[in-house]
């Protein structure tokens, strides 16, 4: 019922009543008498206005409600990155291109709230197709799709359009993205999806760390595009200088080839090398055929001590992982039952240990002013990088390490179960786990499983657990691999053993096996590292950019007390390969630390210098070095990802778009299983006793009864 009251109704009909036999009864005689339809009629009006006003005092209330259809919100997201360049049109070379579809997007708006971004690294809202500039270097589609989602969350927000190449080099996997996406997603792919002519640098892998004195291998893979049985020049520079370089016969299209150059690193430093490929007459971009990295070399080997609490596979296995790296020499140490070493005795003098590795140690073999020993020198400092088998003495590691390790058992238990590697969230930015594309989990089900203690441990605090254990397929939460920077050194903790079924697996499993040497070698690095005493440090934000990249340097300043000071001057030099020199000064931006953008430098290797002041006094100064490759990440792939495009439509309840489909945007779009029409009901409500109409009819009705009341002359 559209009218309520604010009292009963009956009541209110009740008092009508009421008001009915009132007016009658006072008609019923009048002076002078009058006639019965002179009675009536002023009775009337007395009514009429008693009812009305006893209506109102109930407090009516007139509800009406409607429904009114609006746009519904569509999002259209652009990508406007470098490698969109490259592409001739949309949907194919014989499709149509960003005009075409913005004056179809313009006739979808009649019936379409359109709202237009485009998206590189970062999402912006655009107001025309027309003035992209296709120019960003990163491609970060999931981060598009994400705060396209948060921004229009508060609208009619209904459908997205994503207009993109499919090509994506930061952030997430954009399907996981799409399958918890609010709304649906329609793709329209731009580009081609067959390969172009090109030759490009696919990577260049090396060491991160080398010693002077040694020679740096450098592995370059290269793929091939359209120029097979052609060659080409792949060399090696450092500064100016080629170092090495060679000449290699191109694979067959779409095959990838790998050349190995090397370069001696005499200084210690760091070295900046730029890997070329010469270029071939047709290519579709030159951006991808150069690449440049950056090494630290340091200044002498490191002396790594071995101790095992007793022979196993694991500590061969070990032994022979750890030999491979020509930068260390492994003095190795093997606990016998009477708790001496088969090796002789264990020298007297630690002191030039850089760094210790303990496997299954200590044992119930090893004398307790051994384990103190080892302990102590832990404790002043040097790395330990500790493996827990069935050999380790868990109240004697309780007793004397737990002040010295990132973690320390709690509940001790010998047994050991059957079980996998499961990587944390912290392991995907840490150092220790940078495999490159070898860095998920489904890849660790196909190797043996290790062995994973059922004890219990306890972190201590700043311990950062990189991986958990797996059983069966299921998550468990105990820690299986720790890092953490416990007493005055780095320390790592292994809780597995059984790497060594590892060593000798199939042909199709070794690339698997390989990550847990990557892993070792990324750890012993990781440990060497020392800690970062410097009153004032400055670094680049990346070691390399992409050409077209901004290059933002970061700094901090600290007093002696190792006090982050914001008040100082931190001034920076930079200085290109050339010789030329730009100063700049570095922003406060809290808590010690500083920050400047200096944007974006021709492609080249460079140097910086930093000096920080405070109230006239030098407080310190620091180096370092970036570079700036002649390609960028958006020319790693210039073939058009289609089955990208097709499996995030389809993983939100979208589809793919053709160009027929374009034509009639609305009605396709109303056609996906998702996409509602935006109907908004209103609901009006009238307050009728406030409304002056009511009140004007009452007045009258009551002035015309007195009216004719006088002229027909009754009192």
């Amino acid at each position: 019922m559209p009218l309520s009251f604010g009292l009963s109704l009956w009541i209110l009909i009740l008092l009508v009543l009421v008001a009915l036999v009132a007016s009658w009864w006072s008609y019923r005689d009048t002076v002078p008498e009058t006639s019965s339809g002179k009675k009536i009629f002023l009775g009337s009006m007395r009514f009429f206005a008693l009812a009305l006003t006893l209506f109102l005092l109930f407090e009516p209330l007139w509800k009406s409600e409607s429904i009114q259809e609006t746009k519904p919100v569509v999002s259209i997201l652009i990508d406007n990155s470098e490698s969109m360049a490259l592409a001739d049109s949309l949907l194919g070379n014989e499709g149509m291109g960003l005009n075409e579809l913005f004056d179809i997007v313009q006739r979808a708006s009649s019936s379409l709230d359109v709202r237009l971004f485009s998206f590189g690294s970062t999402l912006e809202s655009a107001d025309s197709l027309k003035n992209l500039s296709f120019d960003d270097s990163r491609t970060d589609l999931a981060a598009a799709l994400t705060q396209a989602a948060r921004d229009l969350g508060e609208t009619q927000h209904r459908a997205a359009i994503l207009v993109s190449d499919g090509l994506y080099n930061a952030g997430t996997n954009p399907i996981h993205t799409s399958e918890s996406y609010p709304v649906p997603i329609l793709t329209l792919a731009y580009g081609d999806s067959t390969a172009r002519q090109d030759v490009r640098i696919v990577q260049v892998v090396t060491n991160q760390i080398a010693y002077s004195g040694s020679t740096l291998p450098v592995l370059v893979r290269i793929r091939n595009e359209g120029f097979e049985s052609n060659r080409v020049m792949v060399s090696l520079s450092s500064g100016n200088q080629t170092v090495d370089q060679q000449s290699v016969m191109l694979p067959e299209a779409g095959a990838e080839t790998e050349i190995e150059l090397a370069v001696d690193a005499n200084e210690p430093g760091r070295l900046n090398l730029r890997v070329d490929v010469s270029r071939l007459n047709g290519e579709t971009t030159y951006r991808n055929n150069s690449q440049s990295v950056v090494v630290q070399v340091l200044d002498q080997k490191k002396n790594i001590l071995l101790v095992a609490g007793a022979p196993s596979p694991d500590v061969s296995a070990l032994t022979r992982i750890l030999k491979d790296d020509e930068t260390a020499t492994i003095n190795r140490f093997v606990q016998a039952p009477n708790g001496s070493f088969y090796e002789g005795d264990l020298p007297d003098d630690l002191s030039e240990v850089d760094l210790m590795v303990l496997i299954g140690f200590p044992s119930s073999a090893t004398p307790a002013a051994l384990s103190r020993k080892l302990a102590d020198l832990a404790g002043s400092g040097t790395p330990v990088f500790l493996i827990h088998d069935r050999s380790t003495q868990l109240q004697m590691l309780r007793q004397d390490w737990s002040s010295v390790l990132p973690i320390q058992p709690d509940v001790i238990r010998p047994n050991f179960v059957a079980g996998r590697f499961r990587l944390t969230t912290a392991a995907s930015s840490h150092v220790v786990f940078d495999m490159g594309e070898r860095r998920d989990n489904a890849s660790w089900t196909r190797l043996p499983p290790l062995s994973l203690g059922e004890s219990r441990w306890t972190l201590a605090p700043g311990a950062t657990v990189l991986a958990t254990g797996e059983m069966r397929g299921i998550a468990l939460d105990d820690p299986v691999f720790v890092v953490g920077r416990q007493g005055l050194g780095r320390k790592a903790v292994l809780l597995a053993h059984g790497f060594w079924k590892w060593t000798n697996v199939p042909d199709d499993l070794k690339a698997d096996a390989e990550r847990f040497d990557i892993i070792l070698a990324n750890t012993i690095q990781w440990l060497f590292a020392t800690e970062d005493d410097r009153l004032v440090r400055v670094s680049p934000s990346e070691d390399e950019y992409g050409e077209g990249e901004s290059v933002v340097l970061r700094g901090e300043v600290y007093d002696e007390a190792l006090r982050p000071l914001s008040d100082a001057s931190l001034s920076v030099l930079v200085t290109t390969d050339s010789g030329q020199v730009f100063p700049y000064e570095m922003a406060p931006v809290g808590s010690g630390r500083y920050s400047i953008d200096v944007g974006n430098l021709p492609a080249g290797a460079y140097s910086y210098s930093a000096k920080a002041e405070r109230n006239g006094t030098e407080l310190g100064e620091d180096s370092g070095a970036f570079s700036i490759g002649r390609r960028t990440l958006e020319f790693k792939n210039t073939k058009a990802d289609f089955a990208l495009m097709n499996q995030i439509a389809e993983r939100s309840g979208g589809r793919s778009l053709s160009q027929t489909d374009l034509q009639n945007l609305p009605s396709v779009l109303a056609s996906v299983s998702g996409f509602k029409p935006v109907q908004e009901s209103i609901v009006q409500q009238i307050r009728l006793w406030q409304r002056f109409p009511f009140l004007f009819l009452i007045l009258t009705l009551l002035t015309v009864e007195w009216f004719f009341r006088k002229r027909f002359g009754m009192v």
